[in-house]
């Protein structure tokens, strides 16, 4: 992987008092009301640029992206952001809790070259939809700001470039703010020619594997080939061959995989009861009822009883049926695997995931959910935390959840090196990569 160095843009500390209010997450985390919320936090939140909002009487000169555009020349004129002096790398370290552990993620912050999937240099591990492609290609078009990460992993097992890593980051921060968690983004500045040339050398022969981001990715892969004839009357659109991306170690102890819940509903004849039954041709099915007062009490118990079962090499579910006031606990039945029809192209690392098994065995087989409705999220909705799963089901009355365990880093490598690319919403990887701290424009 070729890395550059690059003059970021950031917040004007003259100006911007509070970084925590400027900040802001990845545009696929905007639900429910969060734009209005970072809109109404900071008149320089980033949100007015990476969302600007659509309205009734948009046209094509008038629109959320010409907005946008225009609202990024103003606050250069205002100097809300500054340009650095130097080509950098930024180290960039997110700290945070999870089961009551306190951990950091250790990271940097470089241009990456966009290269082509078949030229296994970067290794993408999910399926994208066009329609959120086309919403970011416009915003890049208009605004020309390189404003989104990409998150890649890349192997280091000897650790060798965390250790310069940590001698870059001895120093306080140059920028520090807490997101909408409470956890705490710290990102430094690092220009000195030596250090950004062991980062760069230790990078150049490295695959790397897109964690989260393959949207972005790909809209700069798009972008690159529109603007490549650009460059040679003016070398900064050659800069467009390279995206924004935050490289963080596949052995870190810092990474943390959220698993992502299904909600089904909108399902023709759903019957729970008769779900349960054919269940049992292929999972080992146990059922606890539901007592209001407990709930959430049995639900922390089957989903800790399912992560051991993950652990023991199981393919485990929690299921959680609101019309028969059930929730289930469900384990494929061991050789049961052998005698699936899997899709004939993929591997048998794809096939030993809980994911596959589920999109192939209780969505294919048992529901009648395939891909295309996956694609246009026709019967399903994803959400990462299982109380939620659990309340949104109650709330929206729908028919199903079922609850995943996380799928473990070392499965997404394999599965990956074997050529394959995980079924859709496989992996959360916490916490998102913030917006704000640092952005790249090579023209205007």
């Amino acid at each position: 992987m070729n890395i550059l160095p690059f003059r970021g843009y950031r917040y004007n500390p003259e100006l911007i008092g509070k970084l925590d209010d400027v900040i802001s997450p990845p545009y696929d985390q905007f639900k429910e009301g969060l734009d209005d919320l970072l809109f109404a936090r900071h008149r320089y939140n980033m949100a007015h640029l990476t969302v600007n909002q659509e309205t009734s009487s948009d046209t094509e000169s008038n629109n959320r992206y010409t907005r946008s555009r225009a609202l990024l020349e103003a606050w250069l004129q205002q100097r809300v952001f500054l340009q650095d002096a130097e080509p950098s790398l930024y180290p960039y370290f997110q700290t945070y809790e999870v089961d009551k552990s306190r951990r950091t993620r250790k990271g940097f912050i470089a241009l990456g070259e966009v290269t082509e999937y078949s030229q296994k240099i970067v290794l993408p591990h999910e399926r994208t939809l066009s329609k959120p492609k086309q919403d970011r290609l416009n915003l890049l078009r208009a605004t020309l700001a390189d404003t989104g990460l990409v998150f890649m992993l890349y192997s280091d097992p000897a650790g060798e470039i965390e250790k310069l890593l940590a001698s870059a980051t001895a120093a306080a921060p140059a920028m520090r703010a807490l997101d909408l968690n409470g956890e705490e983004n710290r990102l430094w500045k690092v220009s000195e020619p030596s250090w950004v040339g062991k980062i760069s050398g230790l990078m150049r022969d490295k695959q790397v594997i897109i964690a989260d981001g393959h949207h972005r990715y790909e809209v700069a892969r798009l972008f690159s080939q529109e603007v490549a004839a650009r460059a040679a009357e003016d070398l900064r659109w050659e800069l467009y061959r390279y995206k924004l991306m935050s490289f963080i170690r596949l052995e870190s102890g810092g990474i943390t995989i959220f698993p992502i819940h299904r909600l089904l509903h909108s399902l023709r004849e759903f019957d729970a009861a008769a779900l349960l039954g054919r269940m049992s041709e292929y999972f080992i099915v146990e059922e606890y009822p539901v007592d209001t007062l407990d709930k959430f009490t049995t639900l922390d118990f089957l989903m800790q009883t399912s992560r051991k079962q993950q652990q023991f090499g199981a393919n485990a579910f929690v299921i959680y049926l609101p019309s028969l006031q059930r929730f289930a606990l469900i384990k494929l039945k061991p050789g049961v695997s052998s005698k699936l029809i899997w899709p004939s192209d993929k591997s048998v690392a794809w096939r030993k995931l809980d994911v596959s098994v589920l999109q192939v065995v209780i969505f294919g087989h048992l529901l009648g959910i395939g891909e295309p409705q996956l694609a246009e999220q026709t019967n399903v909705e994803y959400v990462s935390h299982d109380t939620d799963a659990v309340n949104l089901t109650d709330a929206k009355q729908y028919q199903c959840a079922v609850l995943l365990n996380s799928t473990p880093i070392e499965q997404v490598k394999e599965v990956v090196e074997a050529g394959d690319i995980l079924p859709q919403k496989s992996t959360h990887f916490h916490p998102k990569l913030m917006e704000g701290l640092v952005f790249a424009r090579h023209t205007g």
